[in-house]
């Protein structure tokens, strides 16, 4: 007859070594929710949330650092936005680059690298998809991560089978719902996305910003690649600086934004 006593100690040191497999595990979930530090270039007037614009947002996931520049003379307030989509790096890093090295001389800069900061914490399901990845830099090696392309699901869940756009009535998808650049204009009252896009639409009309640029990456069979979409008030602004990639040797399409197709920063902010 077996020893009671020895099952009990087989059952103890397999619990043991399930919590440790566990504690190992979850230092890898957890520290997705820790932002990179960013180190802000000397035209940086102040740092500002975004639930300082919408407070609905306040003490969630959804609120995020707002880094705003501004130079001795007067001028316009231009908006840039990375991590709308976190899976596409080039988005993101761009406005990183931007925050730590930008010289602004006339205007105002607003910069918020984590548009959608939710969807930080997460990564692409079946895509194999690396958690974070390393670039060697002048004060050595920093590691960036690698996000999802929507909303975290433990932030906002579930999906409905469709997503009905507000205020359009546009239908999409289910999933569309956690996918921040079809959640425009937003609304105080809807759910976790649209509440994030609500705050940053609520920040362009208090700050008056006159331009907005939303930066994306886009894998080889996307059909819109190597673009510029441009709302029609937008255009001629958009020309130039078309014009002004081309004297460079870089060669990007100039894409009027689709008047029926909703919910995207170059529609729905264009209109606002």
């Amino acid at each position: 007859m077996r020893n009671p006593s020895s099952h009990n100690i087989r059952g103890i040191v397999f619990l043991l070594v399930i919590a440790a497999l566990c504690a190992i595990a979850s230092r890898e979930f957890l520290s997705a929710r820790k932002d990179e530090p960013l180190y802000p270039s000397s035209t940086l007037k102040t740092t500002k949330r975004l639930s300082d614009y919408f407070a609905g947002i306040r003490n969630t996931r959804a609120d995020t650092p707002v880094y705003i520049f501004e130079g001795r003379e007067p001028g316009g307030t231009m908006l840039v936005l990375g991590g709308t989509h976190p899976n596409e790096v080039a988005g993101f890093l761009t406005t990183y680059l931007l925050v730590e090295n930008v010289s602004v001389s006339r205007g105002r800069l607003l910069v918020i690298p984590r548009a959608n900061h939710s969807a930080f914490t997460t990564t692409e399901p079946g895509e194999a998809q690396p958690a974070q990845f390393e670039i060697k830099t002048a004060g050595g090696m920093r590691a960036f991560r690698c996000g999802g392309r929507f909303t975290n699901p433990l932030d906002q869940w579930p999906d409905p089978e469709v997503y009905l756009h507000f205020p359009s009535g546009q239908q999409l998808s289910g999933a569309e719902t956690r996918n921040m650049n079809r959640a425009y204009p937003g609304r105080a009252s809807g759910d976790f996305t649209e509440r994030a896009a609500n705050a940053i639409t609520a920040l362009v009309r208090a700050e008056k910003v006159d331009l907005v640029i939303d930066l994306h990456e886009s894998s080889p069979e996307y059909p819109v690649i190597n673009a510029i979409v441009a709302h029609e008030r937008a255009m001629d602004m958009a020309a130039l600086a078309n014009l002004s990639l081309q004297s460079e040797g870089l060669n990007f399409a100039l894409e009027p934004s689709p008047q029926n197709f909703h919910g995207l920063t170059h529609r729905e902010l264009g209109d606002a």
